[in-house]
């Protein structure tokens, strides 16, 4: 079984400024195999975004870098967990489920049922109070 787990995403929420989204990297066996990043436009595509306010809309993708594991139909699910405190989480809203087969080389998988962009997941719909967010994203083999 393929297991890969990612704190993908931590966010502090001041007044109406949400924070600071930072990506990392998914890692199988201490090597990385992606990364994941954020967008406020689907267009840019960057590991750290500062959303203007709680209603602006964000988005994430996971970037495979490919090869080592084509050909293996994959399970990717997506979390938003809100902190409690130092060592506690709790998840925000229900996951979205992805499932894909891997391919050869690089390939980008959003946060969607088939992984495709079209109606990429907006975590900023999800927001509804101050604090500190992270995007965990599991991947099993299916």
């Amino acid at each position: 079984m393929l297991t890969i787990l990612s704190a993908a995403s931590v966010v502090t929420v001041y007044a109406l400024l949400i924070g600071t989204f930072t990506g990392g990297n998914v890692t199988i066996g201490g090597s990385a195999i992606g990364t994941v990043t954020y967008s406020t436009d689907q267009i840019t595509w960057t590991e750290s975004i500062s959303p203007a306010n709680a209603s602006t809309s964000w988005y994430s993708k996971l970037n495979v870098d490919g090869g080592q594991y084509s050909g293996t139909a994959v399970t990717i699910s997506w979390q938003l967990q809100r902190k409690i405190d130092d060592t506690t989480w709790s998840n925000v809203g229900s996951a979205t489920l992805t499932s894909i087969t891997l391919g050869a080389g690089a390939q980008d998988v959003y946060a969607t049922p088939t992984g495709v962009s079209t109606s990429n997941r907006d975590w900023g719909l999800d927001v509804t109070e101050q604090g500190t967010y992270r995007v965990v994203t599991s991947v099993n083999s299916a």
